[in-house]
């Protein structure tokens, strides 16, 4: 069964937020560390906006932080279901300094790591192969792994981010088996 976040973070990368939600955008402040965000996540600065943009419509009180109430109505927005579970999925996935906030930096993570770990699957399965299969992954690990294999980086945040996605105990930490689960999700 797929992670419940996995149909939010979805309708985000597949661009099915609506174009009027993009609209009353135009009044929103541009992201202050673009290409240096770009530079640390290794992606464009036009990607870097662009979940600027998206980070910031669901910011509804403009406080630059995303709660629990903004992303249940951002996924009702979507058309999602938004039971609470939904919710506190998406929320554990991407909050990882366990505020009970999602920051855009946090977002960002959550994001640019699905869009590299579905850019390169072939990749990362034969850097999983390669792991102890009985250990807890951690971001480090995931971090050398990843660069020892696959032909992108990632930062440890992503990596955070990833391992706070395929965590389906809500650890802090994920076995090989969940990672494998969490990417075939993807």
């Amino acid at each position: 069964m797929p992670a419940k976040d996995t149909q939010f973070w979805d309708a985000l990368m597949e661009n099915k937020v609506a174009k009027k939600l993009i609209k009353k955008h135009k009044n929103k402040v541009k992201c202050e560390n673009t290409e240096e965000l770009a530079s640390r996540y290794e992606v464009s600065t036009a990607e870097v906006e662009k979940v600027f943009t998206i980070f910031q419509l669901m910011d509804d009180d403009q406080s630059g932080t995303i709660s629990s109430t903004e992303v249940a109505k951002m996924l009702n927005e979507l058309g999602i279901d938004v039971s609470p579970k939904v919710v506190q999925a998406v929320m554990r996935s991407s909050d990882v300094s366990g505020d009970g906030q999602i920051d855009f930096e946090e977002f960002l993570a959550a994001v640019t790591s699905k869009i590299k770990l579905n850019n390169c699957k072939a990749d990362v399965r034969v850097m999983l192969s390669k792991l102890d299969p009985e250990k807890y992954l951690s971001a480090e690990e995931l971090v050398v792994a990843w660069s020892e294999t696959v032909s992108t980086h990632i930062t440890v945040k992503e990596a955070c981010a990833l391992i706070q996605q395929a965590d389906t105990q809500g650890r802090g930490k994920a076995t090989i088996h969940e990672f494998i689960t969490m990417c075939q999700t993807v």
